[in-house]
């Protein structure tokens, strides 16, 4: 199996799960801003989205003009976001205030679902 296979299988899968669990149950979503003020809980979570950012971009970081840039930057942006949590925690606080109050939030899940799609089939068929 190629790589870049797997990571968007992975990827695909888990963006499809954790969107359609967002979708169908709202009040996860509404526990996972109110956890955003747990200082401990957004360290452990930046450690992780550190841990898998570097990871991808350590294993995949190719940029290229087709579909497979896509795993690039998701690995990119998990390696920010882990840096940012754990160096600006009040900013992403902030961050997480403004995503809480917007009423994009529940088109942005259904973006993030179909993006997660995508990346699922193009990691199986492709």
């Amino acid at each position: 199996m190629n790589l870049i296979n797997y990571l968007a299988e992975i990827w695909g899968i888990a963006i499809v799960v954790i969107s359609l669990a967002l979708l169908i149950n709202p009040k996860h979503l509404k526990a996972v801003f109110a956890k955003a003020e747990d200082e401990g809980i957004m360290f452990f979570g930046g450690m992780i989205s550190l841990i898998v950012g570097i990871a991808m971009v350590l294993s995949y970081n190719v940029w290229t003009p087709s579909w497979p840039v896509v795993i690039t930057l998701l690995g990119w942006g998990s390696l920010v976001k882990g840096l940012s949590v754990l160096f600006f925690p009040e900013a992403t606080k902030k961050c997480v205030k403004k995503m809480e109050n917007s009423s994009f939030t529940p088109y942005a899940l259904v973006i993030t679902l179909f993006v997660g799609l995508a990346l699922t089939y193009l990691g199986f068929t492709a």
